[in-house]
């Protein structure tokens, strides 16, 4: 992994809650490529360290969604959901961008 995907992924760890404005303001990312591209892309490399557990996370995220197609990203954070069980998303009306939360792994480890 490159330096700048280590900040990214460590940006994300301890900011926890996160959007793809978040990402590009916090870390001073141009537009373009989007800042969650990047994410995904940093997650992929990440993923080639821990293959197996990697592999889980895809499986898992295809079965998340609607259109049976894992997101990369999913690896370090997932979809935020409210109270009341609704994604946080422009889709679901309730945010302006999709937002996500990093996953317990990243300050507990993966039991290695």
């Amino acid at each position: 992994m490159t330096t700048d995907e280590e900040a990214l992924i460590d940006f994300v760890r301890y900011t926890g809650v996160i959007d793809a404005l978040i990402l590009r303001k916090g870390l001073s990312l141009p537009a373009k490529p989007p800042a969650l591209c990047l994410l995904a892309d940093a997650c992929e490399k990440l993923g080639t360290v821990i293959p197996d557990h990697y592999a889980q996370i895809m499986r898992w995220s295809a079965e998340i969604s609607p259109d049976a197609i894992a997101w990369r990203g999913n690896l370090v954070c997932s979809l935020a959901y409210n109270s009341d069980g609704i994604e946080l998303s422009p889709n679901a009306g309730t945010a302006l961008y999709h937002t996500y939360v990093v996953h317990q792994e990243l300050f507990t480890g993966l039991g290695f």
